[in-house]
Parts: C-alpha cells; structure tokens; sequence
C-alpha cells in the first residue's frame, strides 16, 4: 500500500517532464513581457540566488531540502509584494535546483536556464 502512494507522489519522470516544459515556457515568457533591461536583472538575480544555493549547500551543508524550502519562502514573499521580477528569478532557481537533484533526466531544464542566465548577464556587461 505505502509502495503505490509513494509511486503516485513520487515520480521522477514525471517531474522532469514538468520542469523541462517549465523552464523553458518561464523564460520565453519573461523574454516576451518585458524590456530587456528588466530581462537581465532577472537573469542576475537568478544567477546571484544559485550562486547562493550552491554555497548553502557545499559550504554550510545545507540539505538540498532546506534550500529549496528557503527559495519557496522568498517566492512567496515576492508573490505577496507583486514584485514579478523577483518572482520570475526565484521561480527559476527552485527549477534548476529540483532539476538537479533529479539528474540528467531534467538536464534541458538546467540547460534552458543556464543558458538564459549566460546570454542575458553577458549582455550586461557589454
């Protein structure tokens, strides 16, 4: 019986289906609404929020859990201030980090961010 519920809430292919189609469909649509500077602050706070996720979980030993847990809280808060920007950048760390703990099966997801997060910071410093 625990063995079917858990097969129901956790399916890994499942999830990297979800996260793959998602991070892609966020940065196409963060790319179409709005202007190209607001469009690289989401890519470097994205960028300074996973540099972030990494140090918490290399250098504190953090759980990959409690990070995640903590980008969920800082999502909410942005959702609460309208604060899109912020909402967008956040709502792509917690996909690269899900991603991740999912392996190669959501490797299009990382990708799709990490290459966003490149194109648009390079732009910046240009």
């Amino acid at each position: 019986m625990f063995r079917i519920l858990k097969s129901l809430f956790n399916n890994p292919q499942r999830d990297a289906k979800r996260l793959n189609r998602d991070a892609p469909a966020i940065i196409d649509s963060a790319r179409k609404s709005y202007a190209a500077d607001r469009v690289r602050e989401i890519a470097l706070m994205t960028l300074e929020h996973l540099g972030k996720a990494h140090v918490y979980l290399q250098e504190h030993g953090q759980s990959r859990d409690q990070v995640i847990y903590r980008f969920q809280q800082l999502h909410g808060e942005s959702r609460r201030r309208m604060d899109q920007l912020g909402l967008t950048a956040y709502t792509l760390v917690i996909i690269h980090l899900r991603a991740a703990a999912l392996g190669s099966i959501a490797d299009p997801a990382r990708e799709a961010i990490d290459e966003f997060t490149s194109r648009w910071a390079h732009a910046v410093k240009e």
